[in-house]
């Protein structure tokens, strides 16, 4: 059966309980029998379930007292000693269960805030966790924006209109990574934190595997960011294919270099070899695939259309 709420306010802050109910806390005294201590922490429920804010990050509901003053004997509580063992010599048979709530490690309880409602609750302290230096308020502040953008992720059509299930997928939105990103050197992961701005930011991503079919997905990226998505980098630009060893066909407003390899003695591949090379009267390349144009089948097959000044133009 799962539990009723995992967490509980005293003394103005947040614990949780990650094994069980906040409220229905055991005993952890060793009795003289050498066992655990069966009783109850408290016998009955003393404390309300109310809804605690936690900044912009959102509000829990957790056990505790509205308004000052505390219900229950904090330390008996965060001891877990029943009323038999709250004494100073007790032997406890377990450790304690209630630990500090962290925003981050905790984040499932949260609920973020809905602007059709109003909250009224008290606001309530809640932790870092041990192993991180710097503010909570700052780690409290940087996890709404977290929240707001990963309220905003869609599924999108990975292809066309997502006719497959398999189609579709979950994005990363900038804002969310940013976001992530800010988080992250709030914990002073400061490598990450470059890494997920860089993601944030259109990139370059033509694959860098030095044979890769159409058909099979590569295995890394270029990765350098660009003026928009979709675009490459200026060392991955068609004019620069025979440098990197590509094949250096750019047909009718192709900006990505063909990912073939060209054939030995040639500077195109098996499939855009065929391609017309010749430059008609308009400035335009033919493109076409075997053209039959006696005129274009006459031009030399050095006219390429990176260098139209040079090719033989054709009516």
């Amino acid at each position: 059966m799962s539990p009723r709420c995992q967490l509980v306010v005293l003394r103005g802050r947040l614990w949780i309980n990650p094994s069980g109910d906040a409220h229905a806390l055991q005993c952890v005294a060793r009795t003289r029998k050498g066992g655990r201590c069966q009783n109850p922490v408290e016998s009955g429920q003393v404390l309300g379930l109310h809804e605690f804010q936690l900044g912009s990050a959102g509000y829990v509901q957790a056990y505790g007292s509205i308004g000052g003053g505390e219900a229950v004997d904090v330390d008996r509580w965060l001891a877990q000693h029943c009323t038999l063992h709250d004494t100073p010599d007790v032997t406890d048979y377990e450790t304690t269960e209630l630990r500090r709530f962290d925003i981050v490690r905790d984040a499932a309880h949260i609920r973020v805030h809905r602007v059709d409602v109003a909250y009224d609750s008290d606001p309530v302290d809640c932790a870092k966790e041990s192993s991180t230096t710097g503010s909570e308020d700052k780690i409290t502040e940087n996890t709404g924006p977290i929240l707001e953008a990963a309220a905003r992720l869609r599924p999108c059509p990975g292809y066309i209109n997502g006719h497959d299930y398999q189609d579709w997928y979950i994005e990363a939105t900038p804002d969310l990574l940013l976001a992530l990103a800010q988080l992250a050197r709030d914990r002073h992961r400061h490598e990450l934190a470059d890494r997920l701005e860089r993601l944030s930011k259109p990139l370059c991503m033509e694959p860098l595997d030095p044979v890769l079919s159409y058909d099979a997905l590569p295995k890394s990226w270029c990765g350098r960011t660009v003026k928009a998505t979709g675009l490459p980098c200026e060392l991955h630009i068609p004019e620069r294919a025979a440098d990197l060893g590509r094949c250096t066909w750019a047909g009718p407003g192709a900006q990505r270099i063909c990912r073939s390899a060209p054939l030995e003695g040639d500077d195109r591949c098996t499939e855009h070899a065929a391609r017309c090379r010749a430059v008609k009267g308009d400035g335009e390349v033919c493109d076409r695939p075997d053209c039959r144009v006696p005129k274009h089948r006459q031009a030399p097959a050095s006219d390429a259309a990176v260098e139209p000044a040079a090719a033989q133009r054709c009516p």
